[in-house]
């Protein structure tokens, strides 16, 4: 992905809506360490772009025709995986946003964000970092609560440990946060995460804190 020395991060926008697809590319336009290299109608059209212009970042929107947000994030995630993903969403799209974060999402955000929030979410997420902010934890335990699912096994396997860094995680906290308030290093807590990750049988951060919301492990 992009730095500071490499040049600006680089964007595909996926968004089926011309007006917003607009205000996007304008409102990212004024920012001189981003760049758009691509806008998409369609999940279709954002998978070939994709693939053509490898960008270091794919705004998705969820609902789209011929390919719907959710299909298009799980692809990118098999042919782009160092392509970060961040989904646009609306409210009342709790269902649809869970699903695609379980497809491989990076991140998602309000589509009525401030410009601000969404430049620091790109930096956040080409960075490595997740993306969830407490509104919209909130929002998935509401619907994840409706669910009566039996425990997964996976987090037993767990140590006390790595369960206080999944915990920290879920609660939002960046790396530098959880070494600080767990008392250990940064080069610890990625440790910590890799084992998570390989236990919980998750492909990143997204999908640890889904499991760990999921199954009763964090609160807010």
């Amino acid at each position: 992905m992009s730095d500071a020395e490499n040049g600006p991060i680089r964007i595909l926008i996926a968004e089926d809506h011309a007006v917003v697809r607009q205000a996007l590319s304008i409102m990212l336009g004024m920012e001189s360490d981003v760049t758009v290299v691509g806008e998409a109608v369609d999940g279709e059209q954002a998978v070939a772009l994709c693939q053509e212009l490898d960008p270091d970042l794919v705004l998705m929107d969820v609902r789209m025709e011929k390919m719907d947000g959710v299909e298009a994030t799980r692809k990118l995630r098999e042919i782009c995986p160092d392509t970060a993903i961040l989904i646009l969403t609306g409210f009342g799209d709790e269902e649809i946003l869970l699903q695609a974060v379980e497809a491989g999402a990076h991140g998602f955000l309000l589509k009525d964000a401030s410009s601000e929030e969404l430049v620091e979410a790109i930096h956040c997420l080409v960075k490595g970092e997740s993306l969830v902010t407490p509104s919209m934890l909130r929002r998935l335990l509401d619907e994840i609560a409706h669910r009566h699912e039996e425990p997964h096994p996976a987090h037993d396997k767990l140590t006390p440990r790595e369960k206080e860094v999944l915990q920290a995680l879920a609660r939002g906290l960046r790396n530098e946060d959880i070494a600080r308030e767990l008392v250990i290093s940064e080069k610890t807590v990625k440790t910590h995460l890799t084992s998570i990750f390989s236990k919980l049988q998750v492909e990143g951060r997204s999908q640890a804190i889904i499991y760990a919301i999921r199954h009763g492990l964090v609160t807010v």
